[in-house]
């Protein structure tokens, strides 16, 4: 199996698992403020597009929980405010929303 289908079969199974419209919820609450449809308010050039994820070495579901967890400036962390789960499921929801273009 390549590992874009297992990147893919496991974002949708974490999906799944806590569920679409909570990932969102979650989204909506903690990230839109920056990134409301994939986009970046404080840095155009780090948008959440599959382009920008890729060119900043975060298109992973890892690289992105990483990113979530602990922040990177000016974006704060939020292992401290979201649970394990809710961090596993933005990041999915993240990466399939911008395989899906946003």
């Amino acid at each position: 199996m390549s590992k874009s289908l297992k990147i893919a079969l496991f974002s949708a199974l974490s999906l799944t698992a806590v569920g679409v419209a909570q990932a969102n919820d979650v989204f909506n609450k903690n990230c839109v403020a920056c990134h409301a449809g994939g986009k970046n308010v404080m840095n155009p050039d780090k948008t959440l597009s599959s382009e920008s994820l890729e060119k900043n070495g975060v298109n992973s579901l890892d690289a992105i929980k990483k990113l979530v967890s602990e922040g990177k400036s000016p974006m704060p962390g939020f292992a401290s405010t979201l649970s394990k789960e809710e961090i596993e499921s933005v990041s999915a929801y993240v990466l399939e929303q911008a395989k899906k273009g946003w």
